[in-house]
C-alpha cells in the first residue's frame, strides 16, 4: 500500500457566525482527531477578514496541542516540520458571505430548469430568476427579467447531445443580448451546460462579452449527471470567494481552494448512504443557512435555504414560513409582534442566547418550522426508509440533552419508523468531505475513530389510537441480565437513557391499529448515545389539542420526559392569558 500523500490535515470550515478549526493527525498509523478551536468569524460589518478569527483560533490549539501552526509572518507553515511545528495540508470550507445571485436559462422547467437547480444546490446559490420556453414571457420579457434581476451568474441547459439545435441557440442568443446591456463591471458569468455539440458555439457567442464557463451537458443518456458540471462550478465558487476582499489572506494558505461546506456535507451524505446501505440524511442548520441532504442507492438530493436560518436569517425565516407554522409549536399564545420581535433581535445578535423558557420555546418552535419547510424540497423524502439522520448546527452541537434533540427531529420530520441519529458537534463533515478527495482512508478511520457522536434512537409510532390507551409494549433487556418492560401510552413518549459502552435488546409489541415503520413487532440492538432511546407514541396529540391550556400541559410534560425533570414545569398564567380573553 502506498504511503499517504498527508499525514497531518488542518481542516478550516468558515460559518456565518464561526469558525472552526480541526487537527487531524495520523497517531499510530491511523488518522484521528487530535484537536479543535473554535471562535467568531471575524468578517461583516466592523471586520471583514476572516483569517484575523483563524489566526487567534490556531494560537489557542497550540497551547492545547502543543504544535505550532504560524510562522513570525502570521502564515501557516507547511509542510509540517520535526516537533510538531506545522502542518501538511489546509483544507478550507466556507458559508459564511452573502449568497451568489443566478438566472437559469433552459428549455422546459420539469427538465433542463430542474437539472440545474440539482446542480447548484450545494453551492449557496440563489435562484433569481428563470427563463424558459414555458415562462409566457416572450424574448423581450426573458431579456427584461434577466437584466433586471442582476445575476452575478447565468446557468445554461437543455436539449440532448445530438438533438434538435434551433432552440438552444435562441436561449444562447438571449443570455448574449441580456449580458451585452449589463454596465461594466457588473456582467454575469455564463456556464453552459446544455447539448454539447453547441459549446463551442455558446463560447464563440458569449467569450467576447463574458467570461464563459464549458461543462459536459447535464442531460445525457436520458439521465441528469451533475458531477461534471459541479467541478466546473466548484472552481468557479472557489474563484469568487478568493476575490472576496474577506479571504484574500485565507486563500494564500488553502491548498483544497473554497469548498462550499454544503458541498462536503453532500459528499459525506453519499458516503454513508453507500456505505451503510441505507437511506441518510443530513441536516445542517445554522445562523444563516439550513441544508438539508439525503442520499439514497448512490443517488443524493441537496436542499438549501439561503434565508432559513436561527440567526442572521431569523427574520427571513419566519416571513418565508409564516408566523402560523411556528405557533403551531408553542406552549402559549405569543404576543402581538414577539415573534418578529424575537427574529430581528436574533438577527442583529445571531450568537445570544434565549433569554428566559419563552424564549427558549420560540428558537425550538423557529427549528421545527425551518426543517419541515426545506423538507418539502426534497421530494425523495416520502420514500420509505431513512436509517440514518446526521445533525450539524450549533443547535445541534452536542451541548443540551440529546433525548431533546431526538424529541426535535420527530417533530420537524415525522419519519416512521426507528431512526438512529448522529450528530457532528465539533464539525468534522466539511473536513471529512473535502478529505475524501484527497485521503479517502483517512476519512474512514476518522469515522471509526468517532469523529461524528451518536445521539440515540428514535423510533415514532403511527396509526391512530384513544388518548391515554396503550400504544405500545416495550421489553428491553440488558447485556447483564437486566429487564426493563415499560407500556407506552398513546399522547406520551418515552426515554430510556444508556449508559455508555452499554447496550440493549429491544422488543416492541404496537397494539391493534399502531405500526413501528409499518410492522406490529419490531426487535433492534440499541447502543449507548448520549441520547439513549426516545420512543414517540404522541401520535396525533398535538395537533388535537383543543385548546392552548391542552397543548402547554402536553408539550411541557414531553419536555420533562426528554430532560429528566421529574415533573413538568409550571405553566405560568401569562402564558395562557390570550385564551382567556376569548
Amino acid at each position: 500500500m502506498s504511503e499517504p500523500r498527508v499525514n497531518s490535515v488542518l481542516a478550516v470550515d468558515f460559518g456565518s457566525v464561526n469558525t472552526r478549526a480541526l487537527l487531524l493527525d495520523r497517531v499510530d498509523g491511523v488518522y484521528r482527531l487530535v484537536g479543535s478551536g473554535a471562535g467568531r468569524t471575524t468578517i461583516g460589518p466592523n471586520e471583514r477578514d476572516v483569517y484575523v478569527g483563524l489566526t487567534s483560533i490556531l494560537k489557542q490549539m497550540s497551547e492545547a496541542t502543543g504544535r505550532r501552526f504560524l510562522d513570525d509572518a502570521g502564515g501557516i507553515i507547511r509542510p509540517e516540520q520535526a516537533d510538531r511545528v506545522g502542518v501538511d495540508y489546509v483544507a478550507t470550507t466556507v458559508s459564511a458571505g452573502k449568497p451568489l445571485r443566478a438566472v437559469l436559462v433552459g428549455l422546459y422547467p420539469q427538465v433542463s430548469i430542474a437539472a440545474s437547480r440539482r446542480a447548484i444546490a450545494p453551492f449557496y446559490i440563489d435562484v433569481v430568476a428563470e427563463a424558459h420556453l414555458e415562462d409566457g414571457l416572450g424574448v423581450k420579457g426573458r431579456l427584461n427579467r434577466i437584466i433586471q434581476s442582476r445575476p452575478q451568474l447565468i446557468v445554461i441547459t437543455g436539449g440532448a447531445d445530438g438533438g434538435a439545435r434551433g432552440a438552444m441557440q435562441e436561449m444562447i442568443a438571449l443570455a448574449r443580448e441580456a449580458v451585452a446591456l449589463m454596465p461594466q463591471g457588473r456582467k454575469a458569468t455564463v456556464l453552459y451546460a446544455g447539448n454539447s455539440s453547441l459549446a463551442t458555439s455558446a463560447r464563440e457567442m458569449l467569450s467576447q462579452q463574458v467570461e464563459v464557463l464549458i461543462a459536459p451537458n447535464i442531460w445525457r443518456d436520458g439521465a441528469v449527471t451533475l458531477k461534471p458540471a459541479q467541478a466546473v462550478l466548484g472552481r468557479y465558487f472557489d474563484g469568487v470567494m478568493r476575490r472576496g476582499k474577506g479571504f484574500q489572506r485565507s486563500a494564500l494558505i488553502s491548498d483544497s481552494g473554497f469548498v462550499p461546506t454544503a458541498r462536503s456535507q453532500e459528499t459525506m451524505t453519499a458516503f454513508f448512504a453507500r456505505s451503510l446501505n441505507q437511506g441518510v440524511l443530513t441536516i445542517d442548520i445554522g445562523s444563516a443557512q439550513t441544508m438539508l441532504s439525503l442520499g439514497r442507492k448512490g443517488a443524493v438530493q441537496t436542499a438549501i435555504g439561503n434565508d432559513i436560518g436561527l440567526g442572521h436569517s431569523a427574520a427571513s425565516a419566519l416571513e418565508r414560513i409564516g408566523e402560523e407554522a411556528v405557533m403551531r409549536w408553542l406552549p402559549f399564545h405569543p404576543r402581538k409582534g414577539e415573534l418578529a420581535q424575537y427574529a430581528r433581535n436574533k438577527g442583529l445578535r445571531p450568537a445570544s442566547e434565549p433569554l428566559d423558557m419563552r424564549e427558549r420555546y420560540i428558537e425550538y418552535a423557529l427549528l421545527r418550522a425551518s426543517i419541515r419547510f426545506m423538507r418539502s424540497n426534497l421530494s425523495q423524502l416520502a420514500r420509505p426508509p431513512v436509517g440514518l439522520v446526521i445533525l450539524a448546527g450549533a443547535i445541534f452541537s452536542g451541548a443540551g440533552p440529546g433525548a431533546l434533540d431526538l424529541l426535535l427531529l420527530a417533530d420537524a420530520l415525522e419519519l416512521d419508523g426507528a431512526v438512529q441519529v448522529w450528530s457532528d458537534p465539533v464539525g468534522a463533515l466539511p473536513a471529512l468531505g473535502t478529505l475524501a478527495a484527497v485521503e479517502p482512508e483517512a476519512v474512514v478511520q476518522l469515522v471509526d475513530g468517532q469523529a461524528l457522536q451518536e445521539v440515540g434512537t428514535l423510533v415514532r409510532v403511527s396509526g391512530r389510537a384513544r388518548a391515554g390507551a396503550t400504544a405500545v409494549r416495550v421489553t428491553a433487556r440488558r447485556d447483564d441480565g437486566e429487564v426493563i418492560e415499560r407500556d407506552i401510552g398513546a399522547g406520551d413518549v418515552w426515554h430510556l437513557p444508556v449508559a455508555s459502552g452499554k447496550t440493549f435488546d429491544l422488543r416492541i409489541q404496537a397494539s391493534r391499529g399502531l405500526s413501528v415503520g409499518g410492522k406490529r413487532r419490531l426487535r433492534l440492538r440499541l447502543r449507548s448515545g448520549r441520547g439513549g432511546l426516545l420512543i414517540d407514541a404522541r401520535l396525533d396529540a398535538q395537533a388535537s389539542a383543543k385548546s392552548m391550556t391542552e397543548r402547554a400541559v402536553a408539550m411541557l410534560r414531553w419536555y420533562a420526559a426528554v430532560t429528566g425533570q421529574e415533573s413538568p414545569v409550571a405553566i405560568p398564567e401569562s402564558w395562557l392569558a390570550a385564551e382567556r380573553q376569548n
